[in-house]
């Protein structure tokens, strides 16, 4: 079912090790600035724009996107 907290405990540390042994402390600094927390409340405004699309419509948005 999922791993447990040890393992994600282990897999987090060789993830650190890597990073450090790759990168100077400022580029290490840089880094783990860029996954901080996000803002904003996800789940009010993923209901905030409900609406229905079609994948007619979508395709148009692609379209006129790329």
């Amino acid at each position: 079912m999922g791993k447990n907290l040890r393992d994600l405990e282990k897999i987090r540390d060789k993830g650190f090790t890597v990073l450090k042994e790759n990168l100077s402390p400022a580029e290490l600094v840089q880094f783990l600035q860029m996954l901080g927390v996000g803002t904003g409340d996800y789940t009010k405004e993923k209901y905030e724009n409900d609406e229905d699309i079609n994948i007619e419509d979508f395709e148009k948005y692609l379209a006129e996107n790329n």
